[in-house]
C-alpha cells in the first residue's frame, strides 16, 4: 500500500524544507486532500462545481483552489467521513454568536497532534519542563462543553512535566492567585529549573499582567524560561493594548527577554496548525500549510506587503473540508524563504480583524453552497 502524499509531507520538520521542494510536496498533498473531500462530501463537491473547479489536472498555482469562508463552520455540518468515524467534535471559544464546530476522526486528530508537536517543540524545545498555566483548570470547570481553549491547552501540555493552574473562576470572572504564583516561581528559580508560562493572550494580560503591573509586583523567571500565549488580539486592541505594549509589560513583570515571549496564532477550523512570532519577529508558515492574502473587495490575491484577508491552505483535515479557509483576519506577507533564525517559510504579520465592510465578500461566498 502506497503512503499518502499528506503522510509524506508530515515526515518533514516544519521549517527545513527548501521552497522548491515544499512547493512540489505541498501541491501533491493538497491535491490529494481536495480529491478526498470532493469525493466524500456532497456540500463541498457542489460548492466546487459552482466555482467551476475541477481536479482533472494537476494544479500548479495553489491560488486556483477554492476557499471556504471561516463562518461556514457556524452554519453547516461539513463532514467527509462516516458518522461512525467521528471521535470528537470541537467548538470554537466564541464569546458571542454561534460557535464554529468541526468533527474530528482519528486520522485528523493524529495529524493535528504531529503538526502541533513539531511546531511547538521547534520554538519551545523538545524537553519537558513545568508549565504554569495562567487559566482555570478545565477539570474544575463546571462547563460540560469541549472548548477549543481547553483543547489548545492540552496540545501544549505534551511538553509539560507538571502542569499547574493559577486562575479561579468566581461569578464568571477569572481571578489570579498571586501568592501561589509568586511562591511557585520563587521555588523554581531557587532550583534553577526553567519553566514555561502559558496563557491565552487576553486572559494573560487582563487577568495577570495588568493587575501585577498595577500592584507593582514583579517576578523573576528562571533562566531559559519561556512565555507562550495564544489567541486573538481584538479584545486587547479595544483596550488600546498594542503588541508592543504587551511585550514590554510582560517582559517587565516576569523579568524575561522579549525574544522568549512567543505569540501562537491558530484557529479551531484548522486546529493543530500554529503560527508563531518570537518577540517582535513576524509569524511564519510551516511546511504543512501556506498562506495567501486576498483583497477585501475583489478577493483576488495581492502583492507581498499589501494587506488583505488571510487565506490558509493545508491538507491536514481529513474528516471535514477545512483545507482552504478564508479567515476574517487581516494580514500581510512580509517575506519568503529563511527568516533571521533560519526557519524557512512564508513570513507574515497579523494586523487585526476585518470589519463588516471588508468581510462582505465572504458573505457572498456563503450563497454558493447548495444544501
Amino acid at each position: 500500500m502506497s503512503i499518502s502524499k499528506v503522510a509524506l509531507l508530515l515526515e518533514h520538520k516544519p521549517f527545513e524544507l527548501e521552497i522548491f521542494k515544499k512547493k512540489k510536496l505541498f501541491s501533491e498533498a493538497i491535491h490529494e486532500s481536495f480529491n478526498h473531500h470532493i469525493d466524500n462530501n456532497d456540500l463541498f463537491r457542489n460548492y466546487c462545481e459552482n466555482k467551476n473547479f475541477q481536479l482533472k489536472r494537476a494544479i500548479d498555482n495553489i491560488e486556483e483552489y477554492p476557499y471556504l469562508p471561516v463562518k461556514i463552520f457556524k452554519n453547516k455540518k461539513l463532514i467527509s467521513v462516516t458518522d461512525e468515524e467521528i471521535k470528537l467534535t470541537l467548538s470554537s471559544s466564541a464569546t458571542t454568536g454561534t460557535p464554529s464546530q468541526v468533527a474530528l476522526d482519528s486520522l485528523t486528530s493524529k495529524r493535528q497532534t504531529i503538526v502541533a508537536a513539531n511546531v511547538i517543540s521547534d520554538y519551545l524545545g523538545r524537553h519537558r519542563r513545568p508549565f504554569l498555566i495562567l487559566d482555570e483548570d478545565p477539570l474544575e470547570s463546571k462547563s460540560r462543553d469541549i472548548s477549543a481553549r481547553a483543547a489548545a491547552t492540552r496540545g501544549f501540555l505534551m511538553l509539560s512535566s507538571k502542569p499547574e493552574y493559577f486562575l479561579k473562576n468566581f461569578e464568571e470572572q477569572l481571578h489570579l492567585d498571586i501568592k501561589k504564583l509568586q511562591k511557585t516561581i520563587t521555588n523554581y528559580e531557587s532550583l534553577k529549573q526553567e519553566v514555561c508560562i502559558f496563557g491565552f493572550t487576553f486572559v494573560l494580560y487582563h487577568s495577570v499582567i495588568k493587575p501585577l503591573k498595577e500592584k507593582g509586583i514583579k517576578c523573576q523567571l528562571p533562566v531559559n524560561s519561556k512565555i507562550a500565549h495564544i489567541g486573538g488580539w481584538k479584545k486587547l486592541e479595544s483596550e488600546k493594548v498594542s503588541k508592543e505594549k504587551f511585550l514590554e509589560d510582560t517582559s517587565e513583570v516576569f523579568g524575561i527577554d522579549k525574544k522568549n515571549i512567543f505569540d501562537f496564532y491558530g484557529f479551531t477550523e484548522q486546529m493543530g496548525l500554529l503560527y508563531v512570532s518570537s518577540g517582535e519577529m513576524p509569524k511564519i508558515t510551516p511546511a504543512y500549510s501556506e498562506i495567501i492574502i486576498r483583497d477585501f473587495k475583489t478577493l483576488n490575491s495581492v502583492k507581498d506587503g499589501e494587506k488583505g484577508l488571510i487565506q490558509i491552505l493545508t491538507p491536514i483535515p481529513n474528516s471535514y473540508p477545512g483545507i482552504s479557509i478564508l479567515t476574517e483576519d487581516v494580514g500581510r506577507i512580509v517575506g519568503r524563504g529563511a527568516d533571521k533564525m533560519g526557519r524557512i517559510g512564508t513570513q507574515f504579520e497579523i494586523i487585526g480583524r476585518a470589519n463588516k465592510a471588508e468581510t462582505r465578500g465572504c458573505g457572498d461566498i456563503m450563497s454558493e453552497f447548495i444544501a
